[in-house]
């Protein structure tokens, strides 16, 4: 029972700590439209009972669905009858990822027999780095998908036919790219369960239809093309192979994600399809070099697959590997890859919170209901009061009624993505549409002129 009561300790103080530090670095205009924003304004608009419309350098004007098909992100439309504050989806995110927790220690409950080898796998999960960037790179649907997926894992291992089928149809409703990770479930079912071979052949079907549907169907009917994120990879198998590790951040990725778990999941290779899948998915594609690091929310999948497969590997010696795994678990956190969420046990975080808010001040400057193109980092904190569109040097086809800038030196380089601000600074000044409604040394606000 007390490892119970440590599990439970463990997970919401963990839930606790994602929150704080989430909602901090929104607060400290650290949160981005570029994600953040994309997602908060379609739920708020589809909240609002209006089409979720967004602002995107490749679709603008178009409804969500042209960049991605993630419908079960809507199932948070409820956060906002409630209430119209952009940090409590940061919040649902680091309480979902919280319930995915608990849903693995029940799993390693059920299959170890034992509290302490369950809460060892749970430590490695929300310790795991890739978990931790997930939860404070914005929001993204990846990382609420873990609640869904692991419940369909969960499902799977207790034969519960109901669950799985719930949970299995939310989770492909998080992403396109989800029919991969269907199709790596169907083959852990046929391999593990004779008695659901038909399900598996089911999901399996499902998967691919999944797939070919959304991304050469739906996305493309709502894009106006061909889908944006169609991979591109040289088909010879030996080269896939060799892609999978051919460069040093891909190597060092997999050599942390699986120490994270002290290789467990490579001595369940009923689960070796799915952690494939999700290296290929990643790994192949070098358009998206981003995609390679432990970086972001790129990783949020793979810990919910590495973290099932660890408990279902870990039957044998469960004492001993308990226990490294929870000193793997807290030295990669504390001293070797310095866990991001270690920020919410450091004061001089909570005290830079101050620090922005004269970025408050400078938006309240703005009329509530006009349309405004800002910085990424400024944006999200508008999406609710105002029409916004991202910053571009190339504005005549958006003509906003305000723009909001911040032009101190160092900032983070994402709050200009997409944006030529030096462009911006030459071209904006030298407008005669426009005139400066208010400014400070490196803080300006540009009306457009009515006559």
């Amino acid at each position: 029972m007390y490892m119970n009561f440590f599990a439970y300790g463990f997970i919401a103080l963990y839930s606790l700590a994602a929150s704080l530090v989430s909602v901090h670095r929104y607060w400290q205009y650290e949160v981005f439209y570029y994600d953040f924003g994309i997602f908060d304004q379609a739920i708020w608009n589809v909240a609002r009972f209006k089409p979720p419309i967004i602002d995107h350098f490749v679709i603008p004007g178009k409804i969500i669905f042209a960049d991605h098909f993630s419908p079960s992100m809507f199932l948070l439309t409820p956060i906002y009858w409630i209430t119209s504050r952009p940090e409590s989806l940061l919040i649902a995110q680091a309480i979902a990822v919280g319930l995915s927790a608990l849903v693995l220690f029940a799993l390693g409950k059920h299959v170890l027999k034992q509290g302490f080898a369950a809460l060892a796998v749970t430590v490695s999960y929300l310790l795991f780095v890739g978990t931790q960037n997930a939860l404070i790179a914005d929001i993204h649907e990846v990382t609420f998908m873990m609640l869904p997926l692991m419940l369909t894992l969960y499902a799977v291992v207790t034969k519960r036919i109901t669950l799985f089928w719930v949970s299995f149809l939310i989770t492909l409703g998080f992403k396109e790219s989800a029919g991969l990770l269907g199709l790596g479930i169907a083959i852990l079912i046929f391999l593990t369960n004779r008695e659901w071979r038909k399900t598996a052949f089911i999901v399996g079907l499902m998967s691919i239809a999944w797939g070919i549907l959304t991304t050469q169907v739906i996305i493309p009917y709502f894009y106006g093309r061909r889908y944006f994120y169609t991979p591109t990879f040289d088909p010879n198998p030996l080269k896939v192979i060799w892609t999978l590790v051919d460069d040093p951040i891909k190597r060092k990725t997999l050599l942390l994600t699986f120490t994270s778990f002290g290789f467990l999941p490579l001595f369940y290779p009923a689960a070796w399809p799915l952690i494939l899948q999700d290296i290929a998915a990643r790994f192949m594609d070098k358009d998206f070099t981003l995609r390679w690091g432990l970086s972001l929310h790129y990783s949020a999948q793979m810990a919910v697959i590495l973290a099932f497969s660890s408990v279902m590997a870990l039957k044998k010696y469960k004492k001993i590997i308990s226990i490294i795994l929870i000193i793997l678990a807290v030295y990669l956190h504390q001293f070797k890859l310095h866990g991001p969420l270690g920020l919410a046990y450091n004061p001089a975080f909570y005290a830079h919170t101050k620090n922005f808010k004269f970025l408050d001040d400078l938006i309240a400057r703005v009329p509530k209901g006009a349309t405004v193109m800002t910085m990424n980092n400024i944006a999200p904190h508008m999406i609710h009061t105002h029409r916004v569109f991202l910053l571009r040097a190339v504005y005549d086809d958006f003509m906003p009624d305000y723009f909001v800038l911040d032009l101190r030196d160092g900032q983070n380089f994402n709050n200009f993505f997409g944006a030529d601000i030096e462009a911006v600074k030459l071209t904006l000044p030298r407008d005669t549409r426009y005139e400066v409604a208010y400014q400070t040394e490196n803080q300006f606000i540009y009306r457009r002129k009515t006559n």
